[in-house]
């Protein structure tokens, strides 16, 4: 994760005013491709913060957006928690940014998620990890890369699940980067200096800090 592009990126998103979990999801989904029949949790088609709009993307048919607490005219309302019969076999694609913290009854979002995705089609998504208590209406959980790859292991081939995050020190900027943004270019000196001095210290380690203090989790499954 280090390196002077990467630092300019995310000094881009920090003038954008994003936080630093998201900031690292989307320069993760800016990697992956999405097709045919997509279908985006937690957003609406008028959104900034659409993940649709960042990811690669080829031969689209259609995006559609879900979610239960949203109210919005073009955004299908889907409780995951409980058991739907919506288009069972549709989707091509699922994009899963930073919902599965706020559901009560996650075992059951993934049968959900699975029978409306056709055979062959890809999940991308992420939760945060070493992050702060958010409400969407409530935030209920917290998981780990290891216990994630248990999780998905039985219903999805699993492409790709990896840790977000350059260290502790990044770590520290990101919880206290909603305080310090109020003063103008301060977040952008605050996390110039922690991502020098999580680099210095990535030297002193034989593991990754990102494997010790993840920000997120990103996701990439396969039905």
């Amino acid at each position: 994760m280090f390196s002077i592009s990467i630092y300019f990126q995310v000094i881009k998103g920090i003038i954008q005013n994003k936080s630093l979990c998201r900031i690292l999801q989307i320069l993760e989904c800016k990697k992956y491709l999405i097709s045919g029949n997509v279908l985006e949790f937690g957003t609406t088609p008028d959104s900034n913060n659409r993940f649709s709009s960042i990811a690669k993307k080829k031969k689209i048919k259609n995006i559609e957006y879900g979610d239960k607490n949203i109210k919005h005219k073009k955004v299908i309302n889907i409780d995951l928690n409980k058991k739907n019969n919506f288009r069972q076999n549709y989707y091509d694609t699922i994009l899963f940014f930073n919902i599965m913290e706020h559901l009560s009854n996650f075992v059951n979002a993934k049968k959900e998620i699975k029978k409306i995705m056709k055979k062959n089609s890809i999940m991308i998504g992420s939760t945060p990890f070493l992050y702060r208590y958010h409400n969407a209406p409530s935030d209920y959980l917290r998981f780990t890369k290891p216990y994630l790859e248990i999780f998905f292991k039985k219903d999805f081939k699993i492409l790709n699940i990896k840790n977000l995050g350059f260290g502790p020190f990044c770590l520290s900027y990101s919880f206290l980067s909603d305080f310090t943004k109020k003063i103008p270019f301060l977040n952008i000196l605050l996390f110039t200096i922690a991502f020098i001095l999580d680099l210095l210290l990535s030297f002193f380690v034989r593991y990754k800090l990102e494997d010790i203090y993840p920000i997120a989790i990103f996701f990439r499954l396969k039905k």
